[in-house]
């Protein structure tokens, strides 16, 4: 993941000569929207909040592998910050959270509307970043190269600022009696636990999660450093090993090996809509300090 500062301040444009990588689309910006002008759930729910005169609230459709895409995108028009990401449309806490953040934090949101259902078109939105045959191939949640979404989420981000994940799981893991896949005390090869000694009220359920990302082990010292900042603030973290051969088409995975970021992903339990918001504070005070080293 190398230095804390060169995670902090990677220029990503630079990577985009690499092949497979999706340069920034240039596309013009959605017209600003008011509220009832996009028929979905999510942003009814959020009507007032939406309509805060420092947001900017567009969306856009298009269609790629048959699947017609449909994103909400929020912009904080006074205050730059992260690209937050909520590709599951029924994990309303995602977008609960995402809406919060983009005002309290700024940046942009973009979310997958899809009439509250997770697939689209059969397709899950966070196994769709492939931009290459080979991708496509090795994913087996992919089932094509979907450049056109790839580019249409990563459009948004403004190449500098973190990308923040935001979803919700179900309750545990089923090896473990639970329902879900992510829980911090699931042993796997690929996402690696660090549950935290010091996590108390709901940051001590299993399923409250920062993952963090990366190409090297975990004891590489600037993953190592991000590990113990979370750990020592009572949050589990859980460290994704990213490599070719287990590339699993996330948005993690993309952008780990075509080196840009930095990103991490805050999960929680579904229905816990108080401890998202909460998570996020703790991931922007880690990259407050890291700006600051």
């Amino acid at each position: 993941m190398g230095s804390a500062k060169g995670w902090r301040r990677i220029a990503a444009a630079a990577f985009f000569a690499f092949a497979g990588v999706v340069p920034r689309a240039s596309a013009e910006e959605p017209a600003c929207l008011e509220p009832a002008a996009i028929a979905d759930a999510d942003v009814a729910a959020f009507a007032t909040e939406l309509a805060d005169p420092a947001l900017c609230l567009g969306e856009r459709r298009f269609g790629e592998n048959g699947i017609d895409w449909h994103l909400v995108v929020i912009r904080n028009t006074v205050l730059p910050g992260p690209l937050w990401f909520v590709p599951h449309d029924e994990e309303d806490e995602g977008f609960a959270a995402a809406v919060t953040a983009v005002l309290r934090h700024g940046g942009v949101v973009v979310a997958v509307e899809n009439g509250e259902a997770r697939l689209a078109g059969g397709q899950d939105p966070n196994l769709a970043f492939a931009t290459t045959a080979g991708a496509a191939a090795t994913c087996p949640g992919a089932q094509a190269t979907a450049p056109a979404y790839v580019a249409a989420v990563l459009d948004e981000w403004d190449r500098t600022s973190p990308i923040i994940g935001l979803h919700s799981n179900w309750d545990g893991f089923a090896d473990g009696g639970g329902l879900g896949t992510i829980s911090v005390r699931r042993p796997d090869a690929k996402m690696i636990p660090f549950p935290s000694a010091l996590a108390t009220g709901r940051f001590a359920d299993e399923d409250t999660i920062v993952m963090i990302p990366g190409a090297s082990p975990p004891a590489e010292p600037a993953a190592a450093a991000a590990i113990g900042w979370f750990n020592e603030r009572g949050v589990h973290v859980i460290y994704r090993l990213i490599s070719s051969a287990n590339n699993e088409c996330t948005i993690a995975d993309y952008l780990t090996l075509a080196g840009l970021g930095p990103y991490v992903n805050i999960e929680v339990e579904h229905g816990d809509f108080a401890t998202l918001p909460a998570l996020v504070e703790t991931v922007m005070a880690f990259f407050a300090r890291d700006a600051g080293t």
